[in-house]
């Protein structure tokens, strides 16, 4: 009784140690979701060698291909592309049409990229927009939502407010937040980006007072002129203590001067008010010319300077007498922009009359030279650069030379190549140079035998050695362990291998066995042996 059931118990052991022995298809987790447009390289399965896979139902993303990736010990099943197009696919792979897995791809639309207008500040009642621009690569449609905040978590949707650009309210002063929430909507799918906030701060921009910060430019008439504002500059001042600086849209009174004497002139603006007053002389008979009389006290500048009139004076000729005049003078050019000698012209009623000054250009350093070159110029390798009783010349555009002996760099400073050695000197990011020679270093003496410490024999080491020298690359890492497979695994198939050879031995044993005389000879000798043991003891 005991064969037929010792005989049917190794029969089942052989099934099971043969049967698993093929190799398992192993399957790894989905992909995470990822964007239209970003890339995917996920590795889906590890198969057996030369295996052949295809997509049996469902469907990969558009852009994504299904790639094999031979290997000795196994197929590598590789999803790779860009996704185009988003969507929750699941596609069922086929290997060797016979073991089937789901591989599971998530594309979700792209996010908008966002760009922000500035933040508002602005007076009560201003009109006033905030705005943001949004794009999206994946040709999705786009809409948008604005949301106002007080600057805390709390936030209210503003109905209607749907478009890029919105109108906030400036009806009451404070500070409101504004942003926008911009969806992409595509292929049934959305994302959405909140944008960052946009402030609107509005004041009480109303002006308490006005005044006059600079007269105009010509304050002398005759009867019958036109007002001139050319010049004039007036100052808002606001409740809160800031102040503005205005040169345009004030209102003047009056324009027409046809008054002899000191006349004032009235000035408003925002609501506020303020007055200068102007010299008004009789209209007097024809001038038929006029003349230099006295020069500027200045005339000689330099290239950008504004001419100063202070000093000038014309006599205009009238009849058979004239009149030396000193103020109501018009001059152009006013910037002197040209070099060398410059001729101004001096306006009075309409006659014109000139004079010259001197225009130079502005001083500059022009270029940076060796005056004297330092007192060591021989050195050898590996010494340092000794600049000691260098001295440069500074030379301006005008010829002027300046004495410099610090506040330079140079380079190299370390002197490290045999040879002539070229030597850079910078200084207000001028330069010139000099050369040193540089020769080889002398060889250091050997020690003698006897200064020499005796070679230690037996060294011990500081440390006990790590058990990875360092200095070497890093080992590779291993594969990624499956999460899920489709069989027993790989690890399983050499437990599976290991057990039918312990297999394969218990068959052998046991025709061994039958050979011989089968159980009971097996029973006999054991039984022999197990006398002999007790009786040597």
């Amino acid at each position: 009784m005991r064969k037929p059931i010792l005989s049917a118990a190794v029969i089942l052991l052989l099934l099971l140690s043969i049967g698993p022995a093929a190799f398992a298809d192993v399957t790894y987790p989905d992909p995470a979701p990822l964007e239209v447009g970003q890339t995917l390289n996920h590795l889906a399965a590890s198969v057996e060698p030369g295996s052949s896979v295809t997509v049996s139902a469902g469907s990969l993303p558009p852009g994504v291909d299904l790639i094999l990736d031979d290997n000795t010990d196994s197929t590598d099943v590789y999803l790779r592309g860009i996704p185009t197009v988003p969507g929750y696919y699941d596609a069922v792979l086929d290997v060797n049409a016979q073991n089937s897995f789901m591989c599971s791809v998530d594309v979700e639309p792209a996010q908008p990229q966002l760009i922000v207008g500035p933040s508002v500040s602005c007076s009560l009642n201003d009109v006033v927009h905030v705005s943001v621009t949004a794009s999206v690569s994946d040709g999705g449609q786009l809409s948008y939502q604005w949301y106002t905040s007080d600057g805390s978590s709390q936030s209210s949707l503003i109905t209607g407010a749907v478009d890029p650009i919105y109108q906030p309210g400036t009806d009451y002063v404070g500070t409101t937040y504004y942003y926008c929430v911009v969806t992409n909507h595509n292929n049934g799918l959305e994302v959405s980006v909140v944008s960052p906030s946009i402030l609107v701060t509005v004041s009480d921009m109303r002006p308490s007072s006005l005044s006059v910060v600079s007269l105009p430019y010509k304050t002398v008439y005759r009867a019958g002129e036109t007002l001139d504002t050319s010049g004039l500059q007036l100052q808002l001042a606001y409740a809160s203590g800031s102040t503005e600086i205005v040169s345009s849209g004030f209102q003047v009174y009056p324009t027409l001067l046809d008054v002899a004497g000191t006349q004032t002139i009235e000035l408003s603006y925002a609501g506020q008010t303020c007055s200068f007053q102007v010299t008004v002389q009789e209209a007097q008979e024809r001038i038929d010319g006029i003349g230099v009389l006295t020069l500027p006290y200045r005339t000689a500048y330099t290239v950008g300077e504004i001419l100063d009139p202070a000093g000038l004076s014309v006599r205009a000729y009238i009849g058979s007498g004239y009149r030396d005049i000193s103020e109501g003078l018009e001059c152009s050019p006013m910037l002197l922009m040209q070099e060398g000698t410059q001729t101004v012209t001096v306006t009075y009623e309409g006659n014109t009359c000139t004079f010259t000054v001197t225009v130079e250009s502005e001083e500059v350093p022009s270029y940076l030279s060796l005056r004297q070159l330092p007192t060591r110029l021989s050195y050898t390798v590996g010494d340092t650069l000794d600049t000691g009783g260098l001295v440069l010349y500074l030379i301006s555009t005008k010829n002027n030379a300046m004495e410099v002996t610090e506040g330079y760099s140079v380079s190299p400073t370390k002197l490290e190549r045999e040879g002539q050695q070229e030597i850079t000197v910078t200084y207000g990011g001028l330069s010139c140079s000099f050369k040193v020679n540089v020769s080889a270093a002398a060889p250091s003496p050997s020690p003698s035998p006897s200064s020499s410490p005796a070679p230690d024999a037996s060294p011990i080491p500081s440390a006990a050695p790590s058990a990875e020298p360092t200095g070497f690359p890093a080992m590779p890492t291993r594969a990624p362990q499956p999460s899920r497979s489709v069989g027993s695994g790989k690890s399983f198939v050499g437990v599976i291998v290991g057990a039918s050879v312990i297999a394969l031995a218990i068959i052998g044993a046991y025709v061994f066995i039958m050979n011989r005389g089968g159980f009971d000879v097996l029973e006999e000798k054991l039984e022999n042996l197990f006398r002999r043991g007790r009786h040597r003891k």
